[in-house]
């Protein structure tokens, strides 16, 4: 059994820090990677999810118990990483929360 998806993201935050220490065209790829892993394991585990299971993710979310601070820090600063996160994880949370009946 794998870990939860908030400790997979924690685990990635740390080596996203650990990576920084790299020079610069290695730590891009690196961060990138890392980016794209946590994305598609933030998507597999939300389409695993029922709607209930769902709305506990986001409400732990909303709360930060699972955000990592560096992690949201490093996706703020750099756009590159942020777009490609954003366009992983942006079609299937949105259609998530229209199944779910979670849209604003």
């Amino acid at each position: 059994m794998s870990a939860p998806f908030f400790i997979r993201a924690a685990a990635a935050s740390a080596l996203l820090l650990a990576a920084s220490s790299l020079p610069g065209a290695a730590q891009s790829a690196i961060a990138g990677k890392m980016v794209v892993k946590a994305a598609n394991d933030f998507v597999a585990k939300i389409d695993a999810e029922n709607c209930q299971q769902f709305a506990a993710t986001m409400s732990q979310m909303k709360s930060g118990g699972g955000s990592t601070s560096s992690a949201t820090a490093k996706l703020k600063s750099n756009p590159g990483l942020r777009t490609q996160f954003v366009d992983i994880v942006a079609a299937p949370l949105l259609n998530k929360m229209i199944d779910c009946n979670m849209t604003p």
